[in-house]
């Protein structure tokens, strides 16, 4: 069985949602409710990393370990790999990016992506597409090999011709171990991430493999707009 540490990154500044960590949920900001949902998995470590003090202080008044990073990160990764190198956490040990945005993410699905971690560089979960979802370019799309589960694409527009019953919805949850996400983070983005938006497609300029597992649990909604704060509040009552 894999240890593993989960890392929550999360920033303040948000065009969509301005100050969406700390967007309260029924008595708690939204970051708690990811943090929490992290503690209920098997992590050895759960750590939010963030370039804002006023999520800092929130949440290290609700118990949460918190590691000040960078203001200058571009991404998510690039703050985990930040924590990896304070930390002094080892080239073997496996890391779970949980989305600071995700607060409906199932403990299982944290547990089931850290021990996806065997023979593959990056690990990542899907879950079956709806009928709308397929002509949608916010939905990411992804498309396996049905023997190996190693990722074939991942893209926001597909061709009709594509093998629809074999589509999924990509969840953007990620397991790697540090010394990948170091290669990763220090790698220049590559055209077709530029052009799609997709930090993962960076991997496959840099010959990485990345397993994809239908996940055990179908999470609930990302918050990224103040609808999706409204739908994600109606759930949590």
């Amino acid at each position: 069985m894999n240890e593993f540490n989960v890392v929550i990154p999360s920033r303040l500044d948000s065009k969509r949602l301005p100050k969406k960590a700390l967007a309260m949920i029924n008595g708690k900001p939204l970051i708690r409710w990811v943090y929490e949902k992290a503690i209920a998995s098997d992590a050895k470590i759960v750590l939010i990393a963030t370039d804002s003090e006023e999520i800092a202080s929130i949440a290290e008044s609700f118990g949460a370990d918190v590691e000040m990073t960078s203001m200058d990160h571009k991404s998510g990764t690039d703050r985990i790999f930040e924590v990896c190198k304070n930390r002094n956490w080892s080239d073997d040990q496996v890391i779970v990016n949980l989305q600071g945005d995700n607060p409906l993410m199932p403990s299982e699905n944290i547990n089931q992506i850290a021990q996806m971690m065997g023979d593959c560089d990056i690990a990542t979960l899907s879950v079956p597409i709806l009928d709308q979802e397929i002509i949608d370019p916010n939905v990411v799309k992804v498309l396996s090999d049905s023997k190996t589960n190693e990722a074939l694409f991942f893209k926001r527009k597909i061709d009709v011709n594509h093998e629809l019953e074999r589509l999924h919805r990509h969840i953007g949850i990620y397991a790697y171990r540090v010394a990948i996400l170091r290669k990763f983070s220090l790698s220049p983005q590559s055209e077709d991430e530029k052009k799609e938006k997709l930090e993962q497609l960076r991997a496959y300029s840099l010959n990485m493999s990345i397993k994809v597992e239908e996940a055990e649990s179908i999470p609930g909604p990302d918050v990224d707009t103040p609808d999706d704060l409204i739908m994600v509040q109606s759930i949590l009552e």
